[in-house]
């Protein structure tokens, strides 16, 4: 179940602050720190905050130490317009991971908090058949002044770079493309999880990630985890990062297969609800973590916190992320959209579902 998410204070006050603002209100100069925390009955801190808030979002302007923040519309004839902003998922939200399902509304709460109208593709790249000329077509009978992509192919993204709206990616192929992007940046985080396992004797590692990364061109996670690999002394084949059908029953074929001849020591996920695929096989199987097999989650949400042992996996800032779109759609409304790439650093929290490799078993094919 994926929590509600409170409002806290600083956003309470942006908001009550942003009304004044689209109802003209205020031009030119907004009243001091002290006169606006007084009308708004909040802290000085409370109202800084809050003004911060709507400094990202565009609404404001910073006015430097010791001067006045400027309404954005009288420093460039900026006058609000309220955007339509569509998201393209990868696949259903209700098919999504809990962290991602949360990622999502807030993103919705925050751009229709920006005075923004906010809507989801009926359908997603998955159910479109990941074919551009379903996708341009879909996109176009909805219509958006501005798309947010989640987890694009690259194809999708080149034609984004080029196409009738603005398009942010959110993930997926944009790191080697000039387009507006944010997401995690996980090599780095996927690195230290590489050098941890193997530490611990680990050598025959699995990284199950979704079909776009694999082909047709890797993601840069996938290349960093391979090189990493390398780095090691590992020489990474297919083994490590497998081929296989993004279903429930393809992702027990997969782990028949793998655990039928020389078993993987160390699983890493790109997704929580592979995770419960994976620890629901290994306990069928009777393997234990971590003495038979070393688990490493994509995200601890809500239902995976409750494992024993505690799993180790990654996290990252996600309000980051919603902040980064929320400034995009800003300058969309001044007529300024950017193309900048924001990464958000991603963290490996190692923990009790990792432990030594179980020695004594035999080694696959073409796998060190």
């Amino acid at each position: 179940m994926t929590t509600v998410r409170r409002h806290t204070l600083a956003e309470t006050t942006a908001a009550h602050l942003r009304e004044g603002l689209n109802s003209g209100r205020w031009s030119g100069k907004l009243p001091g720190v002290e006169k606006l925390a007084v009308e708004c009955d909040v802290s000085r801190q409370t109202l800084r905050a809050a003004l911060r808030l709507l400094e990202e979002e565009g609404a404001i302007l910073p006015g430097g130490t010791g001067r006045s923040r400027t309404v954005a519309g009288s420093a460039g004839g900026f006058r609000h317009r309220r955007l339509r902003i569509g998201i393209l998922l990868r696949e259903r939200l209700i098919d999504d991971d809990p962290d991602q399902q949360t990622l999502f509304l807030q993103l919705r709460y925050a751009l229709e908090a920006a005075g923004h109208d906010c809507l989801f593709a009926e359908k997603s790249q998955n159910e479109l058949g990941d074919s551009l000329l379903r996708i341009q077509r879909h996109l176009s009978e909805t219509g958006a002044d501005g798309w947010i992509i989640v987890s694009g192919t690259k194809e999708l993204l080149e034609w984004g770079i080029n196409g009738p709206v603005p398009v942010l990616a959110l993930g997926g192929h944009s790191w080697s493309l000039p387009i507006a992007s944010t997401g995690a940046d996980a090599a780095p985080a996927y690195r230290a999880a590489v050098r941890y396992l193997v530490s611990m004797g680990h050598r025959r590692i699995i990284l199950l990630t979704p079909h776009q990364f694999r082909h047709p061109a890797e993601l840069q996670l996938v290349r960093e985890f391979k090189a990493q690999l390398e780095a090691c002394g590992i020489e990474p084949t297919p083994y490590h990062v497998p081929d296989w059908e993004e279903s429930p029953q393809g992702l027990e074929q997969l782990l028949d297969s793998l655990f039928r001849m020389t078993p993987p020591t160390a699983i890493l996920t790109t997704k929580s609800k592979w995770t419960i695929g994976v620890l629901s096989f290994l306990g069928r199987r009777k393997l234990a973590v971590p003495e038979d097999v070393s688990v490493v989650s994509w995200s601890c949400d809500s239902e995976l916190a409750w494992h024993r042992p505690p799993l180790a996996h990654f996290i990252s800032n996600q309000e980051l992320m919603v902040r980064r779109i929320a400034r995009w759609a800003a300058g969309l409304v001044r007529g300024r959209p950017d193309r900048k790439k924001i990464p958000i650093p991603l963290k490996f929290v190692p923990a009790s579902s990792t432990g030594p490799a179980k020695s004594g078993v035999n080694r696959v094919q073409g796998a060190s």
